[in-house]
């Protein structure tokens, strides 16, 4: 079995932390892993929390700091900090079940395979309102392409959600670890920072896979049960997704794509949710929001887009040497 590295980045999660790490331990002791903590600039009791769960959890835990805000510089920071030859990504608010690292690294055998990524199941802390329909589970990080194992290609599905995904650290530093142009950045919740890192190392011939078997279970905070959340979900979503197309498949491509996904959603009647709230009105505003947030990312970003198609150089680990 190859070795690995389980990178929890977190920002300002106290409170629900210690979950997280608390599953993982287990996960990386069973498979001589380590766990590794990346503090991404929080300002709450992260620091002195984290302080307290480094000292419970040596020497397989370890904790560092990252002062540049956003997710893509903090798994940048992982990528560079890691000592394992897989770096297995856990949001800092799911819990692994058991045997959940050891199915991430199976497939690692075939030394084409790149990206391997598992199934994310919703965690409700109470029961759902009655209005939040299955089709706008996505947006709450779920992910679940059914139980058989699989080879995932760009087109044809999607690739693994950055809750529960992985990475060959020696591929993914190659291609350049995560653009630092797309993902969460504070209040910038824009997202498809690993769709963006799957489809290069696609490109460049890696294989990127899922694996039913690695499981963890994705805990939904209350302040999402919203629907304005899940809206401007959607509108974030859009914007990233024009980022991405732009960004990996050029300017035609990202043109095209308004015609062919998002012309139908474009015409639909606005809908402001109301009690008692329409669930099917309340999808087809969320993709509505989408395909305007993904227009609007179009405008914004054509002029800027010769410098959103460099990659960015990954820090030398001399250059974060001794930080946490």
């Amino acid at each position: 079995m190859v070795s690995a590295s389980v990178v929890i980045c977190t920002h300002n999660r106290a409170a629900e932390l210690a979950r997280a790490v608390e599953g993982a331990l287990p996960e990386a002791r069973g498979c001589s892993a380590e766990v590794l903590v990346v503090d991404n600039a929080s300002t709450d009791e992260t620091p002195a929390r984290l302080a307290e769960l480094a000292r419970e959890g040596a020497p397989t835990l370890r904790v560092v700091c990252e002062p540049r805000l956003g997710l893509s510089a903090a798994r940048n920071r992982g990528l560079v900090e890691a000592r394992g030859d897989v770096v297995a990504f856990l949001d800092d608010d799911a819990v692994p079940r058991p045997g959940w690292l050891r199915a991430l690294l199976a497939p690692y055998n075939a030394r084409n395979v790149a990206c391997v990524g598992g199934c994310i199941r919703l965690h409700f802390l109470a029961p759902p309102p009655p209005w939040l329909p299955p089709a706008l589970h996505h947006a709450l990080g779920a992910f679940d392409p059914g139980g058989a194992a699989r080879e995932l290609r760009y087109g044809h599905e999607n690739y693994p959600y950055g809750g529960n995904i992985s990475f060959r650290g020696t591929d993914a530093r190659a291609r350049g670890g995560f653009s630092t142009h797309i993902g969460l950045r504070g209040r910038r919740q824009l997202q498809h920072e690993e769709t963006d890192l799957c489809y290069r190392l696609e490109q460049a011939g890696g294989a990127i896979h899922y694996t039913p078997a690695a499981v963890v279970d994705h805990w939904v905070l209350p302040d999402r049960l919203r629907p304005e959340w899940f809206l401007a979900r959607h509108w974030q979503g859009g914007q990233s997704a024009a980022l991405f197309v732009l960004r990996n498949r050029g300017l035609l491509r990202a043109l095209w794509r308004v015609r062919w996904l998002y012309a139908r959603h474009l015409v639909a009647v606005p809908y402001v949710p109301r009690e008692p709230i329409d669930p099917a009105r309340l999808v087809q505003e969320c993709r509505r929001r989408e395909a305007l947030g993904y227009l609007a990312g179009l405008v914004r970003t054509v002029p800027r887009l010769r410098a959103l198609r460099r990659n960015e150089a990954m820090p030398h680990p001399a250059a974060v040497a001794g930080g946490g």
